[in-house]
């Protein structure tokens, strides 16, 4: 399963963009507001959150690519999913930001789990604006 979320532009260039997502602390800005727990390392190295409903998630830095991408994964052992997130230079004050969760999951659970995703990469990627 797949999900993108919308591209959007930031007015910051992309070295303040990539610093700031990379910072695991700053997540909890970006989601929505039914928010019931966040949590992020001492080590930046992870973070966990869950919304009102749904179960807790973890992510884990998985591959920095300086400036251009960061990918943030679960943990070993649990159920295999990556969030992409994809920095695009538009001009030296101007950065496109595009968030891309895939996972490996059957199709009932795949058919539960779309609609909340969307939302959510769809909150992360508007909070992002306003960085």
């Amino acid at each position: 399963m797949k999900i993108t979320s919308p591209i959007v532009s930031v007015g910051l260039p992309i070295t303040g963009v990539y610093e700031k997502l990379e910072n695991v602390a700053l997540f909890k800005e970006l989601m929505p507001e039914n928010l019931s727990h966040f949590v992020s390392s001492e080590d930046n190295a992870s973070f966990s959150f869950s919304l009102k409903g749904m179960p807790e998630i973890f992510l884990e830095k998985k591959k920095l690519t300086p400036v251009s991408e960061l990918i943030y994964g679960a943990p070993e052992g649990k159920l295999p999913f990556t969030l992409r997130i994809s920095l695009d230079p538009k001009s030296e004050a101007q950065t496109e930001v595009c968030y891309t969760f895939e996972g490996e999951f059957n199709p009932m659970l795949a058919m539960v789990v779309k609609s909340p995703i969307t939302k959510l990469l769809e909150t992360m990627a508007e909070k992002t604006k306003t960085l």
